[in-house]
């Protein structure tokens, strides 16, 4: 059942949809709720490209003619096409109640939307929402396992909040006095504690994007494997093109320009013939073994191969733990190769982050809360494998318990072991729950919701695969940026690793490397300084 509102006054328009197991709410942001601004702006930019006059004197006809500008799209479509047009009408939503892995998913997505997560620093876990399973499922053992492991996630965080914030404030000797410093060791706690926090609360996130990608993103939410994210899929169409809204007040945006957004399953049907086609050439992949520094944990390396990164992706959605390695295929089968991407794919059907690369390859191991921080910067290409509908779960998870996680570099802290085991303890137990729950929800839920619903459980501290893109100038820039004080000191580690990789690659990284000041987790001054 979906509830329609709309606030003249603040200019917000909202749908939501409640269940049993969901709360989403679509929230648009309108420019003007009395006319079409975003409408308009492509209208003129339309006719702008195709006119000797000055935008000026365009925008004069639409506003002293009352030229209807929507109208006027639908009829200039078919000369400028839907895409160069619908990139010019930006709309501004918000997504709410949606599960954390579901707002990673939408930034890897796009990299170039521009948006904002609400943070965990500013959530209240005392008794959060979490997506729960749908109505229809009524195995109660199933229910009870699924719901046991989200509130342990939970209990672990809350039970160990105050002893981290103790061992803390004694390691770094921090002044009780000093407001600074009480504020810096509750920021350090929460980076600390959040590693328990499971994908399937639910979280909040603004965007704003054009009408184009709008439709696109709905296009792929609809052929998404996750059903909450299909959900979100017809919320958001029907808010921006006003499908069964009876509302004489509400005027969306660019309704017109919300086209072509059929589910588009090319990604799936492509992945799927290909992955078929390829395991017998990967299932012989060594595995890399994790190691608990991170600067052990990733390698750069020139990306002279572009093709090599495609058959790199589809290696790791088979065996996500495998090495990088060159993999040799014959002419007829690389050829067989291409005619399955193009039977599937073209410009309006692209490939998406399988087909990313750039001119410097990153792979490594990272968990969840350092890839989370990472995936909201535009500067890299990402490609995260559990990120997408296609990676084999059963090969993510035969992990041992152990080598699933990954902590906060301030338990690395000598000093602070009793406290590391303690998290250790608790997640490699919580760990094997959520193993049970995988084996024992197959038949119950079937492949697709049992895998959905396992994603959920995974914790912030999941560690897995990635491997990022970027050029000279996105490096140094995304360097320059994480591995300063300030930030979370696991995403400040990696980075750092990154300029000393790359000193390692190339000599003309070492001034960047000598530039930066070395991050160091049991450093007094860089965990009290937030600046």
């Amino acid at each position: 059942m979906q509830q329609f509102s709309l606030n003249r006054k603040l200019g917000i328009a909202s749908l939501s949809s409640h269940s049993q197991h969901q709360q989403l709410k679509v929230h648009t942001l309108l420019q003007d709720v009395k006319q079409k601004k975003p409408s308009i702006n492509a209208f003129l930019g339309a006719r702008y490209s195709r006119s000797a006059d000055s935008v000026v004197d365009i925008a004069r006809e639409i506003m002293n003619q009352g030229t209807d500008a929507s109208k006027r799209l639908e009829t200039i479509f078919y000369g400028y096409g839907h895409k160069s047009v619908g990139d010019m009408a930006d709309l501004f939503l918000c997504l709410e109640n949606v599960p954390m892995i579901t707002a990673m998913r939408l930034f890897n997505h796009n990299p170039v939307l521009a948006g904002q997560e609400r943070s965990t620093r500013f959530q209240n876990f005392q008794n959060p929402a979490f997506i729960k399973l749908p109505s229809k499922i009524k195995d109660k053992k199933i229910i009870a396992a699924y719901e046991t492991i989200i509130h342990e996630h939970l209990r672990n965080y809350r039970e160990l909040l105050k002893p981290t914030y103790e061992a803390l404030k004694t390691h770094f000797k921090i002044d009780d006095q000093d407001k600074s410093q009480v504020s810096a060791l509750q920021a350090r706690t929460f980076d600390t504690v959040r590693y328990f926090l499971p994908m399937g609360l639910q979280t909040s996130l603004g965007f704003i994007m054009s009408a184009r990608l709008w439709a696109e993103l709905i296009s792929n939410l609809r052929a998404s494997k996750l059903s909450i994210e299909n959900d979100l899929a017809e919320l958001i169409y029907d808010l921006l093109s006003k499908n069964k809204i009876n509302n004489q007040h509400y005027i969306p945006e660019a309704d017109g320009l919300i086209r072509h957004t059929e589910k588009n399953q090319a990604r799936l049907n492509s992945t799927t013939e290909i992955l078929q086609l390829l395991t017998k050439y990967f299932k012989n992949s060594p595995s890399q073994k994790i190691k608990r520094a991170a600067e052990q944990n990733c390698q750069i390396t020139y990306n002279k191969d572009t093709i090599h990164s495609l058959l790199r992706h589809y290696q790791l959605l088979l065996f996500p733990s495998s090495k990088d390695k060159k993999i040799a295929l014959k002419n007829y089968t690389l050829k067989k190769l291409g005619q399955i991407i193009f039977a599937h794919h073209d410009q309006h059907h692209q490939l998406g982050n399988l087909a990313q690369s750039g001119s410097f390859a990153i792979e490594g191991w990272a968990d969840f809360g350092i890839l989370k921080d990472l995936n909201r910067h535009r500067s890299l290409e990402r490609f995260v494998p559990i990120w997408t509908d296609y990676l084999d779960l059963n090969q993510e998870l035969a992990r041992e318990n152990k080598d699933l996680f990954f902590l906060c570099n301030y338990l690395a802290i000598p000093e602070l072991k009793k406290l590391k085991q303690q998290y250790e303890h608790r997640l490699i137990a919580t760990y094997a729950k959520i193993k049970q729950f995988y084996l024992d929800s197959k038949d119950v839920l079937g492949e697709n919701l049992r895998r959905e619903y396992t994603l959920y459980l995974l914790p912030h501290a999941h560690a897995t695969k990635y491997r990022f893109y970027g050029s000279f100038d996105d490096l140094q820039y995304t360097i320059h940026l994480r591995s300063r004080n300030g930030g979370h000191i696991a995403y400040r580690s990696l980075t750092y690793t990154w300029a000393q990789k790359l000193a390692e690659l190339n000599p003309i990284w070492q001034a960047l490397l000598d530039k930066l000041p070395a991050v160091k987790a049991d450093s007094r001054k860089q965990f009290i300084d937030r600046s």
